[in-house]
């Protein structure tokens, strides 16, 4: 060991791990890294280093220590390799297929994306790299974690490089497009020219029906919802911003959540969570400004109808000339139950638009090459290069000290999927709609929806998928001079975006209802399709501002943190304040004689979902059933003319649809089905009517099961919780509430940040760190964050740990 590291092993007392690469140093061709590492109460890791490949480094082993094989298992697949080294039963061919079509040859990738990084990108992804690559050298793949999780002994565990984790992150960034079920289907469910015949013509009746299977396919996406609230300086006791964020993102895999706290001294110190082995904080923040995300449903792709030349099917028309597809074979490895590897490939298709795609697994009548109509369906995708601007755009938001910096930083349109809200120290509220979408007018959207298949396409989906003529150069994404260039992407200056000293809120509708009391208006459908301008809004959306409005309009007006925190607690059930009164009503009559089990059960409900409520479980089966029968799957809501007693008004959206409408009789023996179908599924799982919530849903930890608060947000639950019913009740959550902190200030230079992991730091079962934030979540409790110096040291748990770690130049080690 070096005099050097040798005196700073001994005179760092906290110090209980040291490295060092030999004692032959050539500074010219090796390089150190290092990290300092704490961790506070409950297992928050507070990384400090002095640049950004040390910053990386100290983060990567520190989430490893955590969660090591959950990222392990997302570079296997980002890097097309799951198959080979998983098998085809843990593994995905077509995962493999896509991602090596998208990202091309790891050496391709790593020239055209990974080399053209901002140099702190390139550096933080090396470091956290090296950082996951030490704990697994020093662990070993038989001393990794089980569990549902873990990955010990497993065969696809390997030492990656950086250009491996770069193919993952970009993976991220096409969750809303490329790599969203649907998507993911349709492209690899081309086969190429027919020699068939096209089939005949069908009926747009008859298309629309077969369509049905376009509806449940989106629901993946919608499952990842958020709420966000931002509260300006007049809406607040202190006249400065708080901040509320509460992503509804999966608990466990892809788009889980880590808390992190990380600085390099004078240059950047965010804390907050990260999506599981990213190397950035997504949501969070600093000492003057605190932002979260909300998923939006904005258009990220737009199909494109090609019309193929009858006597060549490999041309399409373009400008009234025939142009070429392009064919690009993949091929991918598999692995045998004998150890074996097999080739697997698939041909892909390619116009100026996009690859080629076959949406027959939603609707069997848009199968074929070409389709009934002569034609075949092409996608662009909006989001194919926002990744690695992703990366750069989230760091500038973190190192902003003001809302007007912070709105700065979304210029880059590195944003692939999400509503943006921010408060910051000095009272300034946002909410803007900046990410990630294509370049198109309204009138381009309504002149180039022509032909069948484009207009059953957007009446199905309500606007949320669009296909447009790609025959038309006008039809074509145009170019904002103010967007990155070559994107055909809208620029910040277009797209809807609020500051203010009052608040803002979404709840995953659109742009619209921001504030709810100034509408954003003129824009068009392609930047919010769900819950676009003057339409129904989400109960969840409803609920999130009625209970804003309600504060505001009370004698204790103004919001401080703990009346934040006691909003986003309050588990109201909103849709049951809209129809339960009509319910019961329904329950007084003679019809109902079959179903008073289920009526006194919702009769002695207190319309909530805390954990001593009863009841909750048969007002959540009844409405799924209403949904089930009169719901708009693409919209979240439910649309008809003769169910609701209010119908819905623009003019009062958030009280409206409202009501049953019982002088409509069909409405009454839709009450009564519907309660006999939800008794009657509580009964088959072995729930009781009216047993307590707290035994009714809950997530097993070990051989505790922790009793989990909250509900569905369809049913109107602002702390949305994301489950089905199952044998026994609604156990193990697999999203809703995940991270949530609310963030303000005081005239200190710490930030005052209470925040919960629901799901907990870890997926080791034998961690410590496994259930404890669950618990807290599940009595109510918070963790107030220590930011500062002092809270740190004051809340410190074990020993500071130093790494150190001298490598050969990384870059070029990546490059051989």
């Amino acid at each position: 060991m070096t005099l050097r590291l040798l005196l700073s092993c001994a005179l760092t007392a906290t110090l209980i791990a040291c490295s060092n690469g030999g004692d032959n140093f050539d500074p010219d061709t090796e390089e150190t890294l290092r990290a300092e590492i704490r961790r506070t109460e409950y297992g928050i890791p507070h990384i400090k280093a002095d640049d950004w490949k040390g910053l990386g480094y100290g983060y990567g082993y520190a989430y490893a220590q955590d969660n090591f094989c959950v990222t392990m298992r997302q570079v296997v697949f980002g890097t097309g390799r799951s198959a080979e080294l998983m098998g085809e039963a843990e593994g995905s061919v077509e995962s493999d297929l896509l991602s090596v079509f998208i990202n091309g040859s790891k050496e391709d990738f790593k020239r055209q994306i990974v080399d053209e990084l901002p140099q702190f990108a390139i550096d933080v992804a090396e470091g956290f790299t090296a950082g996951m690559n030490r704990y697994l050298k020093e662990t070993g793949v038989e001393n990794l974690p089980e569990g549902p999780w873990g990955c010990r002994d497993a065969e696809w565990v390997y030492p990656f490089d950086s250009t491996d984790y770069w193919m993952f992150l970009r993976k991220i960034s096409l969750w809303g497009s490329s790599d969203q079920g649907i998507f993911r289907r349709a492209l690899l469910s081309v086969e190429g020219p027919n020699a068939a015949a096209a089939a005949a013509m069908p009926s747009p009746q008859a298309l629309l029906e077969a369509g049905a299977g376009l509806e449940s396919a989106t629901a993946e996406l919608r499952d990842r919802g958020s709420n966000g609230l931002a509260l300006g300086g007049d809406a607040t006791t202190s006249g400065r911003g708080i901040l509320l964020g509460n992503p509804h993102q999966p608990w466990f895999g892809d788009g889980a959540w880590y808390q992190v706290h990380l600085t390099i001294p004078g240059e950047y110190d965010v804390a907050g969570a990260a999506l599981h082995g990213t190397p950035i904080v997504g949501i969070g923040f600093n000492k003057d400004l605190a932002w979260t995300h909300t998923v939006s449903y904005a258009n990220r792709f737009s199909l494109y109808e090609l019309q193929l030349n009858p006597e060549d099917p490999l041309q399409y028309n373009y400008n009234g000339e025939w142009v070429n597809l392009e064919k690009n074979t993949v091929e991918v490895l598999a692995r045998q139950l004998d150890g074996s590897l097999e080739p697997r490939s698939y041909t892909f298709y390619v116009s100026r638009y996009g690859p080629i795609i076959n949406l027959k697994s939603e609707n069997e009548l848009l199968d074929g090459w070409p389709m009934f109509n002569g034609a075949i369906l092409a996608f662009r995708d909006a989001n194919l290069d926002t990744g690695p601007r992703f990366v750069e755009q989230w760091k500038n938001k973190a190192q902003a000290s003001t809302l007007g910096e912070y709105v700065s930083a979304l210029s880059l349109i590195g944003n692939p999927v999400f509503h943006d809200l921010a408060a910051d120290r000095h009272g300034e509220a946002f909410y803007g709609e900046i990410s990630a979408i294509p370049f198109l007018t309204q009138a381009q959207l309504d002149d180039c929806n022509r032909g069948l298949v484009s207009q059953t396409l957007a009446q199905l989906t309500t606007n949320v998928i669009i296909s447009l003529d790609g025959s038309d150069p006008d039809c074509a994404w145009g170019d904002d001079p103010d967007a990155p260039a070559g994107t055909n992407l809208y620029g910040a200056g277009q797209l809807p975006q609020m500051r203010t000293r009052n608040y803002v809120g979404n709840s995953n509708n659109s742009y619209w209802l921001s504030d709810a009391n100034n509408p954003l208006e003129g824009f068009p459908t392609i930047m919010g399709p769900v819950g676009h301008e003057r339409t129904q809004q989400f109960l969840r959306t409803r609920i999130g501002h009625i209970l804003v409005a309600e504060k505001q309009a009370s004698d204790n007006r103004l919001f401080d943190i703990a009346a934040v925190k006691a909003l986003m607690y309050n588990n109201r059930v909103y849709g049951a304040e809209v129809v339960l009164d009509d319910v019961l009503a329904v329950c007084a009559t003679d019809a109902a004689s079959g179903v008073q089990d289920a009526c006194a059960a919702l009769a002695g409900w207190d319309r909530k979902v805390d954990l001593d409520s009863r009841g909750a479980q048969v007002f959540i089966e009844f409405w799924g059933r209403i949904r089930s029968e009169l719901g708009n799957s693409f919209q979240n809501t439910v649309e008809s003319d003769e169910f609701w007693e209010v119908d819905f008004d623009a003019d009062n959206p958030l009280y409206t649809p409202a009501g049953i409408d019982l002088a409509v009789e069909a409405n009454h023996t839709r009450v009564i089905d519907a309660l006999a179908a939800a008794r009657d599924r509580l009964w088959d799982a072995g729930v009781g009517l009216d047993q307590p919530w707290r035994e009714v849903q809950y997530l097993e930890r070990n051989t505790e099961n922790v009793s989990i608060h909250g509900g569905p947000g369809t049913s109107g639950v602002y702390g949305a919780i994301g489950v089905g019913l199952s044998n026994g009740g609604y156990i193990n959550p697999g999203s809703g509430n995940s991270y949530i902190q609310v963030v303000t200030w005081d005239g200190s230079e710490c930030p005052i940040a209470d925040v919960i992991l629901v799901p907990s730091q870890s997926t080791d079962p034998v961690s410590p760190h496994f259930a404890d934030q669950t618990r807290l979540y599940s009595n109510k409790q918070w963790v107030r964050w220590p930011f500062c110096e002092a809270d740190i040291s004051a809340q410190q748990i074990g020993e500071m740990l130093m790494i150190e770690e001298r490598v050969p130049e990384y870059a070029q080690r990546n490059a051989d």
